[in-house]
Formats: structure tokens, C-alpha cells, sequence
């Protein structure tokens, strides 16, 4: 559906929750993300059938950031619009273009001394596989700073916005007081398409993703699309804001005071289980997506001289200094 002037999001579903691509057409026709595998055959392709649109007229597809919604439809655009340029975040590159490289850095990361991770189910890891599609190499790779004309009015930057990966991007429409964040600000959950908690916040890095909050709140904007967020305009977008910097706070508050009540220390797996239940109300078989912002956390303690990491029955155990 059209959302700005010459600005459409192109809807569809992943699991419980919505799924958003955006195209900016003018001059240029630029598509933000590529989906899924199945997403442009299925969805994108359709959508711009529909307003008229030839493939052949997609001039950029840009990847937000590596993970399998967001381009693992990359090698079925461009076989079915071979004209377009396929860019992405230069720190996300590999793992883009590489699905094993993917997972390992991604997905599984910390598998081996954690012992959490994707792989831990394998009905699950084998659906992401899936999503994420063939190899492709990527045409272009941004840093951020890169300014895309759309036309001769409407000019899209791109904004690099790390904390949920570190080649995130972003790209900001200054004509519409636009910003489309991908996953970049989480808030307090992912919701499911009927607003309940579906998944905890996945930043990595916690000062990498409070200065991605800190990036947004310096631009003018009205309105903050996502790729599974509802629209937040004016006051709500604000209030967005203020919901992922707040659930930072809790992640640390609740965080520390386990590692407290544990002078032994906790692998990261049990400092998941002490916290899931205080930060949300997600599904228990998506609580371990928590690993992301709790090995984030401990590993900030841990930089910052409040924290030890050691290794303990085969597994790294964190403890407080």
C-alpha cells in the first residue's frame, strides 16, 4: 500500500508477525530489503504487477542488515529483475552473501562456548536455512553517509545504525521527516501481528545500539517504519524511543542483580533463565533469543572491569568482580 507520495510498503507475514519492504519509486525504483527466499516470487513481484510497475525498472535493492527475512530473497530478485543492484552494509557483507558464513556468525555464534544458539533446535535452524535462500553476491556495499536519489525532490541517506548486526542500515527521507529502520530499534519486544510479544530485543552490543537510538533521535522525523514494528508517528515515535532505552536499563538492572545473587557467576544460558520471565512475555521457545542482548550486557560488564569471564565445565561463566 502507498504510504508517503511515491512511497508503498509491501506486506506479508513471517511466523506470528507482519513482514514490511518498502519501494521508493521515481526516476530511480529502490527497494528496501529483499525478504525471504519465497518473498519476491510471492509477494514483491506480485505487488508491483499490481501498481504497474516492470521489474526491469528496479534500480537499487537494499539489504537492512544480515538476516534471513531481509535477504534471503535476494538470489530470486535478481534472477527475475536482473537490472537490479543488489547493496547491502559493508560489515554485513559475508554474511550475507554466504549462508554458511551466516549462521556461524550469526545464528550459532556461540554455540561452541555457550552453548546456545539456532542449532540447539534443528527443525527451526532447518526453516531459517530455508528462508535464507542460495548464495548471491552482493553488487554494492554501503557504510552510511551514501545519498540515493530517488528523484530530483526525494533523496534517501543512508544512515549506519549497528547494535542488531554491524552493517545495519537505515535510510532516512528527509522531503516525508522519514526514517526506515529495519530492525533496528526493537522497543521493548517484537510484536505479533495482533500486538502480543512474540520476540525479545536482539541487539548484540549495547553501545552500539544506544547510539543507533541516539542517531534516530537527532534526525527530524515524524515517522518511524520498521520491518515488523507497527508505524510510529509524532508523540508514539518519541515514546518508541524512550521504550528501547528503557528495556537497556531493565536488561542491566536485571542482569546484575542475578550475577549478585550468584557469587559462583552464571554461564549465559542460565542468566537467560534468571531473566526472561522480569524483561517480557514472549513465547518460552523464543526466549533464547535473549542470548543476543544478554551475552551484550555481560559482555559490556565484562569490558567495563565490573565482570570476569572464565571458563567452567566446558562452558564460559560470567562472574562479578
Amino acid at each position: 500500500m502507498q504510504i508517503l507520495p511515491h512511497v508503498h510498503q509491501i506486506r506479508s507475514t513471517i511466523a506470528d508477525r507482519h513482514l514490511f519492504q518498502y519501494l521508493f519509486i521515481g526516476d530511480n525504483a529502490v527497494l528496501l530489503d529483499t525478504g525471504f527466499s519465497t518473498t519476491p516470487g510471492d509477494v514483491i513481484l506480485p505487488y508491483l504487477k499490481q501498481i504497474g510497475l516492470a521489474g526491469d525498472r528496479l534500480t537499487f535493492a537494499i539489504n537492512t542488515h544480515a538476516d534471513a527475512d531481509h535477504h534471503g530473497g535476494n538470489a530470486s530478485l535478481k534472477t527475475r529483475c536482473p537490472n537490479v543492484l543488489l547493496s547491502c552494509g559493508e560489515h554485513d557483507r559475508e554474511a550475507i552473501e554466504n549462508p554458511d558464513r551466516l549462521f556461524a556468525s550469526r545464528y550459532n555464534q556461540w554455540m561452541a562456548d555457550h552453548g546456545v544458539g539456532l542449532g540447539t533446535n534443528p527443525e527451526a535452524e532447518a526453516w531459517v536455512r530455508e528462508m535464507t535462500g542460495p548464495p548471491r553476491r552482493i553488487d554494492l556495499s554501503l557504510r552510511g553517509g551514501e545519498v540515493i536519489a530517488v528523484d530530483d525532490l526525494v533523496k534517501l541517506r543512508v544512515l549506519h545504525v549497528p547494535g542488531h548486526s554491524h552493517g545495519h542500515l537505515a535510510v532516512y527521507d528527509r522531503a516525508h521527516r522519514a526514517v526506515f529502520v529495519g530492525d533496528a530499534l526493537h522497543g521493548n519486544c517484537c510484536p505479533s501481528r495482533e500486538g502480543k510479544p512474540s520476540l525479545p530485543p536482539a541487539y548484540f552490543s549495547v553501545l552500539a545500539y544506544l547510539a543507533t537510538v541516539q542517531t534516530i533521535e537527532g534526525l527530524d522525523v515524524e515517522s518511524i517504519y520498521s520491518a515488523h514494528w507497527p508505524t510510529y508517528s509524532g508523540p508514539q515515535a518519541n515514546e518508541f524511543l524512550s521504550e528501547c532505552r528503557r528495556f537497556v536499563d531493565d536488561a542491566d538492572a536485571f542482569i546484575r542483580r542475578a550475577l549478585e545473587e550468584e557469587p559462583a557467576g552464571l554461564t549465559l544460558r542460565e542468566c537467560i533463565q534468571r531473566c526472561a520471565s522480569g524483561l517480557g512475555a514472549w513465547p518460552k521457545q523464543n526466549e533464547w533469543l535473549l542470548m543476543y542482548p544478554v551475552h551484550g550486557h555481560l559482555s559490556h560488564l565484562e569490558q567495563t572491569g565490573l565482570a570476569k569471564m572464565e571458563r567452567s565445565e566446558g562452558l564460559s561463566r560470567w562472574r562479578l568482580v
